[in-house]
């Protein structure tokens, strides 16, 4: 069995991430003693080993309904979060309205992405449009940024806790950009397991999280992650995203 909590890759927060990770198993101790981390979370979302990982909103509705069972997701501190939901926050290059940057280059992390794509699209045009400007592919939300940063894009959509870690890692590049609005209220990253986890297993792993992210042992750790706890979610909490692109 293999883990991973992936999709915020920064290395001077994977000690945080261990420790999250030590008071999880030390709750159910069937699952594998440490996370790995292969900076390529998509390939244990298929895998026959995966016991936890962190996917996209986006492809959980797209490719992995009938593949993996959804665990729940985690609750975030950062100001545009509510409870398990999130905002993702346009930044522009240059200062301006929505309407602003309906014909400009947008810097996109993935078409997959829920944060980077769907919701700029949703913030932009509106729910169920397509984007009327170039689209330049970036391949993670820090490059989005960069590009910004760099002039070689106008606008760029970023999740807010990655938005939270670059202003910590990078203040020189968010300094230099200007917010221009929010996306829709989305679910946070679902955390999936294997379809062949049993519910036994599935109750123990959500009360691990549950109790873990509330740890006041490892306050220090949850608060690094910008977490302040975990909440139970199944596959319909995510489906109404749909509602947000004809394309799925």
């Amino acid at each position: 069995m293999r883990a991973e909590l992936g999709f915020y890759p920064f290395e001077d927060v994977r000690w945080a991430f261990d420790k999250l990770w030590s008071a999880t198993i030390s709750r159910a101790q069937w699952l594998p003693a440490r996370l790995q981390w292969t900076g390529n979370p998509q390939e244990l979302w298929l895998s026959d080993d995966l016991v936890l990982s962190q996917t996209c909103g986006w492809p959980l509705i797209t490719r992995l309904t009938d593949k993996v069972r959804v665990v729940g997701t985690f609750r975030h501190t950062t100001p545009e979060s509510a409870a398990h939901h999130y905002r993702s926050v346009i930044l522009g290059r240059t200062d301006g309205t929505p309407f602003d940057f309906q014909e400009s280059i947008a810097a996109v992390n993935s078409t997959e992405s829920l944060s980077g794509w769907i919701s700029l699209i949703a913030a932009i045009h509106g729910p169920q449009e397509t984007w009327r400007g170039e689209v330049r592919m970036t391949g993670s939300h820090l490059e989005s940024v960069r590009m910004l940063h760099r002039g070689e894009a106008d606008i760029a959509s970023i999740d807010s806790v990655t938005l939270a870690h670059l202003k910590r890692l990078f203040p020189e590049l968010i300094s230099s950009l200007f917010v221009i609005c929010n996306g829709p209220m989305v679910p946070c990253l679902p955390l999936i397991t294997h379809r062949s986890i049993n519910d036994t297993q599935l109750d123990e792993l959500r009360n691990a999280l549950k109790e873990a992210t509330r740890d006041a042992s490892i306050a220090g750790a949850t608060e690094a992650l910008f977490i302040s706890g975990f909440d139970e979610l199944e596959l319909d909490d995510y489906l109404p995203l749909r509602n947000l692109s004809l394309i799925y």
